[in-house]
Formats: structure tokens, sequence, C-alpha cells
């Protein structure tokens, strides 16, 4: 019986770090033995963030393979290409963006997403404010007054309550805020940027890929790919497959400064950073800010570090968890342990990486494509014949 496609990518915009691998690498590298696996270096889709930066790409490119390879992805068993070395990904992409319309463009949730991301990096939430003050002075006061009778914990949660309740009123508007509103979209929104699912969609189907491995979370962002293989396949021809998600877990990373972890936030712990970067980083982490001293109980639930525990230090997690909620276990000392720990896992990791040549990759990558690119022209073949007749 024949394995049944997978086709899943990243954009090159920096080196692998825990998140991903916890994420996504780990969970490839099994995949690669049970289905016909495409990963994508999407570096189009790299193009849609900043264009402007594309020179940092092939760097990029190569850094980003070299972990790839080093958790264990085996171009014997996955193919592992370039999207801009396969053209037909814009062909494609073209002929699918007559079948969707702008207003469903501007509903699909990645667009959403990553319009409320940019508005918040360009200083949008003052939008937020401007379309109803948030009623913040009273409890201000309130935080202030606790801090002069000398009791910091009381100011200290109710900050906590006040920023956690402001973040998400102020996320809400700027995600929600109508985007047909001139003022309310940012100027470095292009057509690129707007297109950038109906290009995902052409990555899918153009390998006719049976399976997208996705979090739960993600699955609107698969229902355009859906509808565009359906109405495809009702108009012209029954070529692709609707693809199907397989659902996996995801485990929760965050960054050192407890927000999602992202090179664009340095709060990123990579594959290839040193024991002593990795010690220094894990040390500077945030932890439960409600957990003062030692004694104190704590909140692992809440805590990044403990996340971490949990995903890379398996035994120990439910031993620490439960000190932890004691008051038995230290901040201090359960970074130490977590510290050790990543230096252990990702030690080989980083020196497998360091082992590859850039032209050991660069072939991996040329080789790859040119598969790819094989099974890319088929597709592209009956595309044509549907539409045009020849």
């Amino acid at each position: 019986m024949a394995r049944k496609t997978i086709l899943s990518g990243m954009r090159p915009t920096g080196r692998m770090h825990v998140g991903h691998l916890a994420g996504v690498l780990s969970n490839w590298v099994k995949l690669q033995y049970e289905y016909e696996c495409l990963y994508e270096i999407a570096d189009w889709h790299a193009l849609t963030d900043d264009p402007y930066r594309s020179k940092e790409i092939d760097e990029n490119v190569l850094g980003m393979v070299k972990d790839w390879l080093a958790v264990g992805i085996d171009p014997s068993k996955a193919t592992i290409f370039r999207q801009s070395y396969v053209p037909e990904h814009a062909e494609l992409h073209l002929m699918f963006s007559m079948l969707v319309s702008v207003p469903r463009l501007l509903r699909n949730p990645t667009f959403k997403e990553k319009l409320a991301e940019l508005r918040k990096k360009k200083g949008y939430t003052r939008l937020a404010f401007k379309m109803g003050e948030l009623d913040v002075e009273k409890e201000l006061e309130g935080a202030l007054n606790f801090l002069r009778s000398e009791n910091p914990a009381k100011a200290l949660r109710m900050l906590q309550s006040l920023i956690s309740r402001t973040k998400s009123e102020v996320l809400d508007r700027i995600t929600t805020e109508t985007v047909l509103d001139e003022t309310a979209i940012p100027p470095e929104i292009s057509y690129g940027f707007l297109g950038y699912p109906v290009l995902q969609a052409a990555d899918i189907l153009l390998y006719k890929g049976e399976v997208v491995p996705i979090g739960e979370d993600q699955l609107p962002h698969l229902e355009l790919t859906r509808e565009i293989a359906r109405d495809f396949n009702r108009h012209y021809a029954p070529i692709f497959p609707v693809p199907e998600p397989l659902l996996t877990e995801t485990p929760r990373i965050l960054g050192t400064d407890g927000r999602k972890m992202s090179k664009s936030y340095d709060n990123a712990i990579f594959l290839s950073d040193p024991p002593e970067v990795i010690e220094k980083k894990v040390k500077s982490s945030i932890t439960d800010p409600m957990k003062v001293r030692l004694k104190d109980p704590g909140r692992p639930e809440i805590c990044p570090i403990f996340q971490m525990h949990r995903v890379f230090n398996r035994e120990e997690a439910p031993v620490i968890e439960e000190a932890c909620r004691a008051g038995e276990l230290g901040c201090v000392a359960c970074k130490k342990r977590l510290a050790e720990v990543l230096k252990e896992k990702l030690a080989p990791i980083r020196d497998r990486a360091a082992s590859y040549s850039d032209d050991e990759v660069s072939e991996v990558i040329r080789e790859g494509s040119r598969r790819a690119k094989e099974r890319a022209i088929r597709t592209m073949e009956e595309v044509r014949g549907a539409v045009f007749g020849s």
C-alpha cells in the first residue's frame, strides 16, 4: 500500500530553537518513516514579512537545514527542497488566486493573525485605545496604595491582573477591528502578504498532499486549502486530494521572557547555542512572578521553565512539579537543573550540525529540489490540461 503524502515546511528566518525541536522537528523525524514526506524551505513565504531582507535568506537556509539534518531528518527518507527552486509553486499559486475572493482572504485566520502581529510591532495598540479608552486609572491607584502600605505582594497581584486584562482587550481590538478601514491597515501589508495562504495551498496541493500535520488551533488555517481543492476539482477536473489534518500535540514552549519563543523577540534558546549561552539564557528566564521566596508555593503551570522540564526532562518533571507547589524547590535550583538537561540534550545536535559543510547541505537541497520539481511538473501538466484543455 502506497504511503500517503505529507507536505510541511518552515520559513528560513534563522537557526532552529528548542520550541521548533519540541513542536515540529521531533514530529517530522517520526513522520518520515510513516509517510511520503516533503519538507519545504519556504523562502518565498519568508519575503512576505520583509522583502527587503532577502540577502539574509541564503545564510538562514543553510543554518536551518543543518539543524534539520542534525536532529534526524534523513534526506534519503524525506525530500528536503527549496520553494524558490521549484517555480511551479508560483504558477499554481497564480491559478488558485483566481478562485479565491478578496473578502475570503480578509477573513482568513492566518491573515488576521499576521495583521494583528504586524499592528502590534508597528504601534497599532494606539488604535485599540482610540476605539475606547481602557479604564485603568482606579486599578493603578489601588496598586500604588498597596505599595505605599508595604504590601507589595497584593500590589503585584493587582498589576498582573490589570496587565493581563489590558493585553487581552487590546489584542482583541487589534485583531477584530475591520481590516477594510484603510487607516487600520499598516502600509507594510502587501499583495503577497494577503495571498500568503493561497501560496500555502499551492505548496500543499502541488505535491497532492493528502495529510497536513497541524495542531488543533491551526485547523481553520487548513480550511482554505481544502476549499480551493474542492473548488478546482468541481470546476475543472478532480486532480487534487482534499487534504486531511493530522492532529499533532504541540508542546507549549515559551521564551525566556514568557512570550512565544521567537528569534524576533530575542528570547530563544537555539539548538546551536554553546553550553555557557544556554546556562546564561536559562538563568535569566522569568518564572512564576508570585514565587518570590524559596519557600513560597509555586505555580508550575504558568512557569516557562517548568514547561521545558515537561518536554525535555520528563522523568523528573512530576517530582519537580510537586516540590515547586509545596515550596520545597527554589527557582534558582530549578533553572540550574534545566540548564544541565538542555546542555546534555543539545550537545550532540549542535555537534552534528557543525559537522555539515555548506557544500554538503547545498547538495542535499539541490537534490531534494530536483526530486520535488519532477513531481511538480507532472502536477502542472495535469492542471494546464484541465484549465486550458491542452
